[in-house]
């Protein structure tokens, strides 16, 4: 899995603009599986520990990268407090299972790794 450097600023940019809560946001691939952008949403949950996108941000993200003939393939947010792994909530909260997902734990440094659930157990994915 490659994450191109503009996606991954981004990424990293909104997660610090959300603390002290947790960031969220859509990923958008081409036909070759390669992520295209990242849209940044709302998290309207507010909190450190857990997030709800914005579902009128959500159709906006769908909407615009289906015009560019892209998809949606994938969620990411960031843990505030803790390490970049799939909580529990992640891993059993309703999803794509053909969707990456993206983490930026922000302890103890700030990093980012990319898992994919399958069968309810996590699997990271290589960088």
């Amino acid at each position: 899995m490659f994450i191109p450097a503009q996606v991954e600023e981004a990424i990293h940019v909104h997660a610090d603009n959300c603390l002290p809560n947790e960031c969220c946001g859509l990923l958008a691939m081409d036909d070759e599986n390669r992520i295209r952008m990242a849209y940044a949403l709302t998290n309207i949950e507010g909190s450190p520990a857990r997030f709800t996108m914005a579902p009128e941000e959500q159709f906006g993200a769908f909407t615009h990268a289906e015009r560019l003939g892209w998809r949606i393939g994938g969620v990411f947010h960031s843990h505030p407090i803790g390490e970049a792994t799939l909580s529990p909530r992640d891993i059993f909260q309703p999803h794509d299972p053909d969707w990456i997902h993206v983490v930026v734990g922000m302890r103890p440094e700030r990093h980012l790794r990319v898992w994919r659930i399958e069968n309810d157990e996590p699997r990271e994915i290589t960088l």
